[in-house]
């Protein structure tokens, strides 16, 4: 089992507000390949360029553990309409 941080830029019109509704997004995501540690929301920024026609986003920053593929993940965030990017980093 590996450690990863994962970083989620949602679209401003998601409702990303309470902890909860962070951790379910996050969680859709991963799937059965592991499971979600701690979820921090770093709040709503203004992105350095449009990304899907959107100026803002927040900042999610969670901390898995299991064995996550960064294909997959990307799969399923392209069928979300609120997840505009994503990044995943083995921590070590």
């Amino acid at each position: 089992m590996s450690t990863y941080e994962l970083v989620v830029l949602v679209a401003p019109s998601a409702d990303m507000t309470e902890p909860k509704a962070q951790k379910d997004l996050i969680a859709k995501l991963v799937g059965e390949r592991g499971t979600v540690k701690e979820v921090t929301s770093l709040g709503k920024k203004t992105l350095a360029y449009p990304i899907s026609k959107q100026t803002e986003a927040t900042y999610l920053v969670a901390v898995l553990e299991g064995n996550v593929k960064s294909a997959e993940l990307e799969n399923k965030a392209k069928l979300m309409t609120d997840v505009l990017r994503l990044l995943l980093i083995v921590k070590e």
